[in-house]
This record gives C-alpha cells, structure tokens and sequence, in this order.
C-alpha cells in the first residue's frame, strides 16, 4: 500500500513515534528536546527530515554532534521502515492521518503560540483544515446541570455564528459544547489528551466525522493512555489553537481546567473568559481575580468582537529550554520567524530570536525572583502518577537530568515523591494536579 504520508513526516515518525513497538525491541524514539536538536541541526546543514531517508542524508548523519542526540542514536530508528508500513497501514484503515511540523497543513498558529513546544507530530481524523481558530470551551467533568446547559447554548450559538468550538472531548462540559455546535451545523475540534485508536472508531462521533463537522486530533500515539501529565500537554493546545476561550466550571486550586486556565492567563496570549451569571463553580470567581475577563450575559448576539488579542504579557507557560521568544515582526515573515526549525521551506532559514534587552527588563521588574523547584513540583507530581525514572522526567520536562535529579531528592525529603527502588523510580507520594 502506498503511503500518503510526506517524506518529511515518515521521517519524523521514524524518529519519534511508537510505531506500535513500545517496549518491544527496545529502540527508545526521539523526545521533544532530542528531536528539537536534531531538527537544528538539520536546518544548519539546510536538510529536511525527510532528507535522512535517503543515502546522501544518512552519510551527512555521521556529522551530526549533538548533546542530547548523536548519530548511534537516530540510525536505528530510521531503520524501523517495515514497523512503519505495517502501523500506517492500520491507521489509514481506521480513517486516522498523521502530519508533521514539516506539513504545510500543520497548524501555523500553534507553531506561533507553543514555538518549538509545538508537538513534533499530529494524529487525527476528520478534516485535516483545522487552523480556524474559534473560542475553545472547557470546564470541570463533574458539572451541574447548570453548567452544562450553559455551554450547550454557548456552542448552539456559535454554530449560528459559523464560530468553531474548540474543546477536549472530555466527559462532561466538553462534550456538552461540542454537542450543542454539532446539533445546530457547527463545527468542532476535539482535542485529545490519550491516543485516537478506539476514538477513531467511535459511533458518538460518527455523524460528525462522516459529515465534516468535526475533527479530532491528538499530539499522542494513537495507542496511548490518557495520563495527568498529557492532560497538561493537551491544554497548552486547546488554547494555542484558540482565539479566546471560556472556562464554564472550575474547580479551585486544583485539577486539569484550573491547570490550563492559569497557565493561559499567565501566558497572556488567548482572551481567558470566565462564565460569571447564574450558580458558579468554586474556581470561577478566583479566576476572575487572576485576569480572567466575565463572559458577556445572555441573550447573546455578537461574541465575534471577544476574539481579539489580549494586552502582551510576560508569563512563562514553558521552561526557558523548550521557549521561543516572540519579537514583533512583520506579518509577511512571521510565519518564518516563528516556525521551528524543521518546518521552514527549503533553502530559507530563520533570523536568530532574542528578547530584547528591555522585555527582559520588564518581566524581571513585575515578578518577583521565586525557587524553581516551586514553580515545577506541581506539574512532576503530575507525571508521577505511575513510577518514572530521572531520565525520563528530565526529558518530559526539558531540563538537564542532574537538575531533575535534585529536584526528586528534594521532594523526596519532604515526603511528596517516593522513591522506589531495583529498578530506581520515582512516585507521587500526594494527590497530583489533575484529580478532579
């Protein structure tokens, strides 16, 4: 069967997915930071991902002298070609896609808001035109009656408006959402936090999928488990993929729509709304005091006018290594100046970024200097819900393995990791972020 999938992607595949071999031959595939370092690599030597397929760019390969990635580890994974066929296959029986940053069709205002966080492939099904933008709605899956409705009508809405609903998919307001555009005509993006294997095939979504109403996407192997920590992963999505986005019911101080909300509110590049009328759930008025701006009272006529950009702030969603600056630029080049490196056209390469010295200024003025190990426990006790090694948590969390080392012996001391032995691994001793 011949593959529809570009050369660059098959490429990126190679290099980064399970290609349904988890654990199997004990090949480990490229992270977000490894793959980051190789892609600049390539666009130094001005190579494509899919340049690596051939004999030219396998004998360049040898040039490759990277930290975090050398040529003894690319090879054999660009070696897994039979596994490959096999899986794409099954996928495209199945009606799922995969596209790569490489893609044209790869969202542009993602590589915008996430920079070279930006998830390094794409799964999906549905129509592969989802960078539309749309308000993204989300809250707690316990909600009341209430709520629910509420974001039923909110959806209903912007179906009449030709407005895109934006949500997770999740039980609960999410899907209440998706519902109320897709009954009226409307249109819908899911947003995934586990694999879209069985999603794919779904009766739920059948009506929506075979009419081009809907679309599902997921950064995560088709056949993977939703876990805490891409519940966070998946967030930074929903509201990079966004113009605003309302957040119906929150819980406080904790689980997955409080995490996405103050995160967003922070980064300060998507309009947070908050529903504010009626009985509210115990997040919503903190996250109005936090920034988050009360949702217009129905009847509702216009909500086009919401779907401007916010007054630029400095909040730091992203550790410094996987971050992108964002200097102003004119819009014929922004594209190309924020684009990670594997993405651009052949032959064009990216200006060097910097923050300018007077940005830097301005966030070191309004924040005050706080230990880092406070500003991440929270999000490595989330991907401590299973035991994970050091290694493993470096690279989830983009910093150098003694730093994460230092960061576990710490939380360890306090009685909020344990650490297990034979093999060594760690686990979240407390509650983590995202239970709701």
């Amino acid at each position: 069967m011949e593959s529809t999938l570009t050369p660059d992607t098959q490429a990126v595949l190679l290099l980064c997915g399970e290609l349904g071999q988890r654990g199997g031959n004990g090949l480990k595939p490229l992270g977000l930071r490894q793959y980051n370092n190789l892609a600049t690599w390539l666009k130094t030597e001005g190579l494509r991902p899919g340049d690596l397929l051939t004999s030219e760019g396998r004998t360049r390969l040898s040039g490759l002298q990277a930290a975090e990635v050398n040529p003894d580890r690319v090879s054999p994974l660009l070696e897994r070609g039979a596994a490959l066929a096999l899986i794409v296959e099954r996928w495209e029986r199945s009606g799922l896609w995969v596209i790569s940053r490489s893609d044209g069709c790869y969202p542009e205002r993602l590589e915008r808001y996430l920079g070279q966080a930006a998830p390094p492939l794409l799964y999906g099904v549905g129509s592969k035109n989802f960078n539309r933008g749309g308000l993204a709605v989300v809250g707690s899956r316990d909600r009341s009656e209430e709520d629910g409705e509420f974001a039923r009508r909110v959806g209903e809405h912007c179906a009449q408006e030709g407005i895109a609903i934006i949500s997770g998919a999740a039980k609960g307001i999410d899907r209440d959402a998706m519902a109320g555009a897709l009954d009226l005509g409307g249109w819908a993006l899911g947003v995934l936090a586990e694999g879209l294997a069985k999603t794919a095939t779904s009766g739920q979504y059948r009506s929506g999928l075979v009419s081009d109403h809907l679309t599902l996407v997921s950064p995560f192997d088709p056949d993977s488990r939703w876990f805490a920590y891409t519940a966070m992963e998946r967030n930074k999505l929903l509201y990079g993929l966004s113009d605003a986005a309302l957040v119906v019911a929150s819980s406080a101080d904790s689980g997955g729509t409080w995490a996405g909300a103050t995160e967003a509110l922070q980064h300060g590049r998507v309009k947070v709304f908050v529903k504010s009328t009626g009985v509210l759930a115990p997040g919503n008025p903190k996250l109005v005091r936090m920034g988050g701006i009360p949702f217009p009272s129905e009847p509702w006529e216009n909500l086009r006018p919401l779907f401007t950009a916010p007054e630029e702030k400095n909040g730091q969603l992203f550790s410094a290594t996987a971050r992108q600056s964002s200097p102003a630029v004119e819009p014929s080049t922004e594209a190309v100046a924020a684009a990670p490196p594997d993405i651009l056209p052949t032959g064009q390469q990216a200006a060097p970024t910097e923050t300018p010295p007077e940005e830097s200024a301005r966030s070191t003025e309004a924040e005050p200097m706080r230990d880092a190990y406070t500003l991440v426990i929270d999000a490595v006790l989330a991907l401590l819900k299973e035991p994970q090694s050091d290694e493993w948590l470096a690279d989830k969390v983009c910093v150098r393995a003694p730093q994460m080392k230092d960061w576990l012996d710490r939380g360890v001391r306090e009685g909020r990791i344990l650490k297990l032995r034979k093999p060594v691994r760690y686990i979240a001793h407390t509650p983590t972020l995202f239970e709701e």
